[in-house]
């Protein structure tokens, strides 16, 4: 099973840094690095982003609806925790049972979203800590780690347990490979991963699909709490009418809410809708 890492640093050459040390230590064979993203957080409460499709073009800055679609383009427990860490996903409809998260951990990368506090949240399988702590010391005080589990269906959580056994085996393989040898084993690692990440986007698209299910119901009930609502409007104000309209705004902004955080879990802008 794969960990979330979660490292703050003060200082972007300083997390640049262990960002190479991080990706060096994987083409060691030593850990495999499954996902990961930088992100940084301004004082206009805007976002930075920094991953592997943007690292040779710099900084992207992401608010609001914008950073909820960086977020849900990340499948699996790293788009979560980046939820968490912009706090998109705190209150959301997210289901945190979804993802197997050890006590405390969302805790602790909440109390990490400082001002200016670059932090690496990656996805990694290793053997051991002692190779990430012992490559970053110089880097870094802290490292949030987690194991993070999904909670697939029988099979697909056997397919990805098998390809990750498979990784861990050409990891070892690695080490002691020739520099032919490496190709090849580089290689398959490489499709192997591919594989792991294709069958979480497929669930990843399962859950948003109900999502989806979930947002065009609370629509539909809004507007029938909106039309009874409307049906009181030229009613004979009396206590027991104004005590049925309040619960009636009560419920519509409930499901207002609750609408707000879908269009955030699936990327959406409100505004369009």
């Amino acid at each position: 099973m794969a960990n979330i890492i979660v490292i703050p640093f003060k200082e972007e050459t300083k997390a640049i840094t262990a960002l190479h040390k991080i990706k060096e230590l994987d083409a060691y064979g030593d850990i495999t690095l499954y996902e990961h993203i930088m992100i940084r957080k301004d004082g206009k409460n805007h976002y930075e982003i920094l991953d592997n499709k943007t690292e040779n073009e710099g900084w992207r800055t992401f608010t609001g609806m914008a950073l909820g679609g960086l977020v849900g383009a990340f499948a699996g427990p790293i788009g979560f925790v980046v939820g968490v860490y912009t706090g998109i996903a705190v209150g959301a409809v997210w289901d945190i049972n979804h993802f197997d998260f050890e006590n405390n951990f969302i805790e602790k990368v909440s109390d990490t979203m400082n001002v200016g506090t670059i932090a690496i949240i990656a996805e990694v399988a290793e053997d051991s800590s002692v190779f990430i702590d012992d490559a970053l010391q110089s880097y870094s005080s802290e490292i949030i780690r987690s194991e993070a589990g999904i909670d697939f269906d029988d099979y697909v959580d056997e397919q990805i347990e098998d390809w990750e056994e498979e990784i861990a085996d050409e990891r070892q393989k690695l080490k002691k490979a020739t520099e032919n040898e490496k190709i090849t084993i580089i290689a398959k690692i490489a499709d192997l991963k591919a594989k792991r990440k294709t069958e979480i986007d497929k669930l990843d698209k399962k859950t948003k699909s109900t999502l989806h299910e979930i947002k065009d119901k609370t629509k539909s009930r809004i507007n029938k709490l909106e039309t009874r609502l409307k049906s009181y409007e030229h009613s004979i104000s009396d206590v027991f009418t104004k005590a049925h309209q309040k619960r009636l705004n009560k419920r519509i902004k409930r499901e207002q809410e609750k609408l707000h955080q879908l269009y955030i879990a699936l990327g959406e802008d409100i505004a369009d809708k």
